[in-house]
């Protein structure tokens, strides 16, 4: 994978490796990216197209890090 498409973990800040993608409605992908370094799971929306937009998804129960 392209190491641009490979987003820093939001807890720590290593590179984050692509575990996952799922379609979610009949455009968008649910790529969910793993840390090896910490555990740490980011889930984020995208567009099923080259250089469209990525929406991180936060769960419910943990706040955006500052």
């Amino acid at each position: 994978m392209d190491e641009r498409r490979r987003p820093g973990c939001t807890a720590c800040g290593a590179r984050t490796a692509l575990a996952r993608v799922s379609p979610i409605e009949s455009i968008h992908e649910l790529r969910t990216f793993e840390c090896a370094r910490c555990g740490q799971v980011d889930r984020y929306a995208v567009k099923a197209e080259p250089d469209s937009y990525w929406v991180l998804l936060r769960p419910h129960d943990r706040p955006a890090a500052a």
